[in-house]
C-alpha cells in the first residue's frame, strides 16, 4: 500500500491481512494492495472497527447492511446470525442440518496438522484437502507435520478435539502471540525439538482414536527459517489498530511482519498487520517514529 499511489478515498474497510508464500496483502473490498519485501505501508488508522459482513452461501463476502460498529469479534449479531459459515468449526458438536455449502466443504477430505511458531507455540489445526498447503502457510509456522487424513471434515475436528484435550497442545495460537514469538533471537534447533515433542504427542493421542492412522509428513515451509536466527529484531512499537503509521517491510510470516523503520536499516520490528483488519485506513505518507531501545547488558 505505497504512499506513492493514487489516493484512496478516506475511511478504506481492511477486511484481510496477512501472507502466503512470502508475499503479503492488504485488501479492501474495492481492492487488494501488493505488500512483498522491499514494499512500504502508510497509513492512518481510525481506531473504530466495524463488522465486515458476512460469507453467502457460496463463500463470497456480502458486506454488512448496517454498516454497523463492532465493540469485539469481526461481525455484528445480524451478521453473525445470517452466517451460515459461523457453524463450521463447531459442526461436529452441533445437532442441526448444515447449508449445502457447508455439507459440500466438510464432506471432502480433511488433514489434521501440528504447527510450531517462533516462540515456542504449538499447536493443532485442520485443513481442507486443497488447502493442505496454503493453511499452514497463511499462520506463518516455523516448522509443521500433517499427522493424519480424515475422511471429512466432522472426523477431523473430533480428532483435533480428542488430541488437543490428550495431548496438552491447544489449537490457537494469537497474531499478538506470533508477532512477539518473531521480535527477538530464535533457536532454531531447540524450536525443532520443541516442534518433534509436539508431533509425538500428538501422534500418540491420535493412535488411540478409533479409525485414525497416524503419520509425521513434513510440511515444506516456502520460506527459510534460517533467516530467523541472525540479525536484531524488536517488538513494534505501537498496535496497528488507531494512529498513523509508515514503514518498509522485508519479509512476512502468516500475519506478522518483519519491518524496517525510517532512519533504522539495522534492526527490524515485528508487527502484526492483521490487526488492521476492520479498522478504516487512510494512505498516508506516514512514518512510524524509531524509539529507544536499551538492549540489556545481563
Amino acid at each position: 500500500m505505497p504512499a506513492t499511489d493514487t489516493p484512496a478515498e478516506a475511511g478504506e474497510l481492511v477486511t484481510a491481512a496477512g501472507s502466503r508464500t512470502g508475499s503479503g496483502t492488504v485488501r479492501t473490498p474495492a481492492r487488494t494492495f501488493p505488500l512483498g519485501p522491499g514494499a512500504r505501508l502508510g497509513v492512518r488508522v481510525d481506531p473504530g472497527r466495524w463488522c465486515l459482513g458476512r460469507r453467502g452461501t457460496d463463500g463470497a463476502t456480502i458486506p454488512c447492511p448496517d454498516g454497523a460498529r463492532v465493540a469485539r469479534g469481526r461481525q455484528c449479531p445480524r451478521c453473525q446470525a445470517d452466517d451460515p459459515w459461523r457453524w463450521l468449526h463447531i459442526v461436529h458438536r452441533s445437532q442441526f442440518g448444515p447449508d449445502p455449502a457447508l455439507r459440500a466443504h466438510l464432506m471432502r477430505p480433511h488433514w489434521l496438522y501440528v504447527a510450531t511458531f517462533a516462540g515456542g507455540m504449538t499447536k493443532v489445526g485442520t485443513a481442507v484437502d486443497e488447502r493442505k498447503h496454503d493453511r499452514i502457510d497463511e499462520q506463518g509456522a516455523v516448522f509443521a507435520h500433517w499427522v493424519g487424513l480424515a475422511a471429512d471434515g466432522l472426523e477431523v475436528r473430533d480428532w483435533e478435539d480428542r488430541v488437543s484435550r490428550d495431548a496438552g497442545v491447544g489449537q490457537v495460537v494469537r497474531p499478538a502471540a506470533k508477532a512477539a514469538g518473531l521480535a527477538g533471537p530464535v533457536d532454531l534447533h531447540e524450536l525443532e525439538r520443541i516442534h518433534h515433542a509436539g508431533v509425538d504427542r500428538v501422534g500418540e493421542a491420535l493412535a488411540a482414536v478409533p479409525g485414525a492412522a497416524p503419520f509425521a509428513e513434513p510440511w515444506p515451509n516456502p520460506r527459510d527459517p534460517a533467516t530467523l536466527e541472525g540479525g536484531v529484531r524488536h517488538p513494534y512499537p505501537e498496535t496497528l489498530d488507531h494512529g498513523a503509521h509508515g514503514f518498509t517491510v522485508r519479509s512476512w510470516w502468516g500475519p506478522v511482519a518483519l519491518v524496517e523503520l525510517d532512519g533504522d536499516p539495522d534492526a527490524l520490528w515485528s508487527v502484526d498487520v492483521s490487526a488492521l483488519v476492520g479498522h478504516r485506513v487512510t494512505l498516508g505518507d506516514h512514518a512510524t517514529p524509531v524509539p529507544q531501545i536499551q538492549d540489556s547488558l545481563f
